[in-house]
């Protein structure tokens, strides 16, 4: 928690002492004392200096002067001048009550150095003086339980191996906010020079990155553009834009697509997102679909709170809602990064226990809430502000800014850290990408992708293929059992399966060709399954069963055939049986969800038109599989 300075050291320090008990004695040095506070009066602070350095020189014991000297140093950005001035006073009047404030003062410069321990003394000898209760007793008793918690916590100093980005991506003078696609290819963040821009920066074969470049010049104008998030499949940006564009408040949330290599023109993202008051600090969802941002609007719960909103089904914003008190605090809780596994959040504050400043914290989502948030921990967080973080899709590396005082500005360069496996994400992701094309002419095809949880029949993320090259990328989190469906309008829709509640499976490509309604096409449904040796269906077949009661209920088409198909394992006769009975099982299910029973058909056909040899056991459950054919 940092308390600036500027802010709470009185300009005159009337409090100090009256003129009746002055700690000096000696005439001539009160003299030069209050010609000195007379001048500072009037703002000519360089002939109150020389009047107090020659009081000083009548009585080094001035207590007075050394306070007010302390003011002009201050004034001039002098912080260990102003600082010697304090120890001077509680050296010599290390017991007196009313220049308690002198160590309230001293302790506030150790706790934003991160000296904690030094501190702790200053404010704990303030707090004595003043019984816990001057004027400071609720600021100094909060730093010092930021104090015990940093000193305590600095144990655990973390291996993250921190090394800045090579010099080609940290060339200018501040460089901030980094966020990555999931395929960590491309880096993006806010490069300030003269006004703030957005950079674009790619890594080729050899893992280098390139010289960074404006995102595009549909995005950055002649304005600033400033702290930015884009969906995990690089085609989704929303940033933040305070001037030059139409808005509602001062800085306004604005969104932008890519369709193949051009980024459209950015949009407002309208009054449902943006208020009157200050909106910033973007992230998405791996998906793009739900969006965390932090605004200063009323109602909130302190000075910035984290807000959250999601795209309906109409494709509009939803009003945000506050994430609540779990995270949000009294003060300010900024700089919000929703991991692509949906489940972890990064933010930082300076509201919680910390190292002084800005600390990062995370949490993960429960049923009804927030976890307690956590501190991530020394040498990441220290007494210096730290206000952004980006985990990557891994889980295995992050992203942030380091920002550093240089004279009267600051500079701030990228990182890269390893993450510790103690504050690693417990669910980490991985992706699949590819392209969507149509099955009979190769061309690409804008497709709904949708991932669906098969346990719950629950959606968790749904993205569309590029509309000029038809690629796409979705992002899996490890724990579930998945249904993917590719659907495009006039086509069957495509159905994978991937298992990750064993292992997180490496990123995988897979081309997606769908197949135009006509008769004689054909798709296997992927994502029905029956109990071992049953034509039982399974509960985590109903999201496919669904998928296809929409499809029979939204087509032309007239009439289709279930065919099942068995593994070679087992008689003939076995076979053929199982395969009719599990047929006949879909055929029943779909006529009870209300499907015509005069549109559908079924067969059995055994272990027969295998589409995978039978080596193994995966190559195995391949074969045994329900096939959806158009036969009118």
């Amino acid at each position: 928690m940092r308390y600036l300075l500027i802010l709470l050291l009185p300009l005159l320090f009337t409090g100090f002492a009256s003129a009746q008990s002055y700690t000096s004695k000696n005439k001539k040095a009160i003299k030069l004392y209050t010609e000195a506070r007379t001048l500072m009066g009037a703002r000519a602070f360089d002939k109150a200096f020389d009047k107090l350095q020659a009081a000083l020189a009548k009585d080094p014991n001035f207590a007075e002067a050394y306070l007010k000297l302390s003011t002009i140093y201050r004034i001039r950005f002098q912080d260990s001048l102003q600082m010697n001035c304090y120890k001077e006073v509680v050296t010599r009047y290390p017991t007196t009550t009313r220049f308690a404030s002198a160590w309230y003062y001293l302790g506030l410069h150790d706790f934003n150095e991160g000296l904690y321990e030094s501190a702790l003394t200053n404010l704990g000898e303030y707090q004595r003086l003043t019984s816990h209760k001057g004027k400071y007793a609720s600021k100094a008793k909060l730093m010092r339980e930021n104090c015990e918690f940093a000193i305590t916590y600095k144990i655990n100093d973390f291996q993250f191996n921190p090394r800045p980005l090579p010099p080609n991506v940290n060339q200018f003078k501040q460089q901030y906010f980094p966020v990555l696609t999931a395929n960590q290819q491309a880096l993006i963040f806010v490069k300030r020079e003269e006004n703030e821009e957005i950079m674009l920066s790619t890594k080729d074969k050899q893992g280098n990155w390139s010289n960074p470049v404006s995102i595009s010049s549909n995005i950055n104008t002649e304005f600033n553009e400033g702290t930015c998030t884009i969906s995990a499949d690089g085609r989704k940006l929303v940033f933040t834009s305070c001037m030059g564009r139409k808005g509602y408040g001062s800085c306004d949330l604005y969104e932008s697509t890519k369709v193949g290599d051009e980024w459209k023109a950015p949009k407002n993202m309208g009054s449902n997102i943006n208020s009157t008051a200050w909106d910033s600090q973007p992230s998405l969802s791996a998906d793009g679909r739900t969006l965390y941002f932090v605004s200063n609007r009323r109602g909130g719960f302190g000075r910035r709170d984290i807000y959250v909103s999601t795209l309906t089904e109409q494709n509009e914003w939803s009003k945000p809602q506050n994430v609540g008190i779990d995270i949000n605090t009294a003060f300010d809780d900024i700089s919000p990064f929703i991991h692509p596994n949906g489940q972890r959040l990064y933010f930082a504050t300076d509201g919680r226990l910390g190292f002084g400043g800005y600390d990062i914290y995370f949490t993960e989502k429960e049923e009804l809430g927030w976890a307690k948030p956590t501190n991530f921990g020394y040498p990441i967080n220290t007494h210096n502000d730290e206000v952004s973080m980006y985990i990557s899709s891994d889980g295995n590396k992050g992203y942030y800014s380091h920002e550093e005082k240089e004279g009267d500005s600051f500079t701030s360069i990228l990182f890269e850290i390893d993450i510790p496996p103690t504050l690693q994400i417990e669910h980490k992701t991985t992706y699949v990408f590819g392209l969507v094309v149509d099955k009979s002419t190769n061309t690409p095809l804008v497709a709904a992708i949708s991932l669906i949880d098969l346990e719950t029949d629950s959606a968790i993320e749904l993205v569309t293929s590029d509309s000029i090259n038809g690629s796409y990328l979705i992002v899996l989190t490890e724990g579930k059992e998945y249904g993917l469906f590719a659907e495009a309008k006039g086509y069957l829709y495509k159905s994978m399966n991937f298992n990750l509640k064993q292992s997180l499976l490496e990123p995988v490509e897979v081309n997606i060709a769908l197949a135009p309604i006509k008769i004689g096409s054909k798709m296997v449904l992927s994502n029905v399954f029956f109990a071992f040796n049953s034509y039982e269906l399974t509960g985590t077949s109903e999201a496919e069963l669904s998928k296809m009661i929409l499809l029979l209920k939204d087509s032309s088409i007239a009439k289709v055939k279930i065919a099942g198909y068995t593994d070679n394992v087992g008689s003939n006769a076995y076979n053929l049986e199982l395969s009719k009975q599990r047929a006949k099982s879909v055929y029943n299910y779909l006529i009870a969800n209300g499907v015509s029973k005069s549109r559908l058909s079924y067969k059995g056909y055994g272990a027969t038109n295998f589409i995978s040899d039978n080596s193994t056991e995966s190559n195995r459950s391949q074969n045994r599989r329900i096939e959806f054919e158009v036969v009118e």
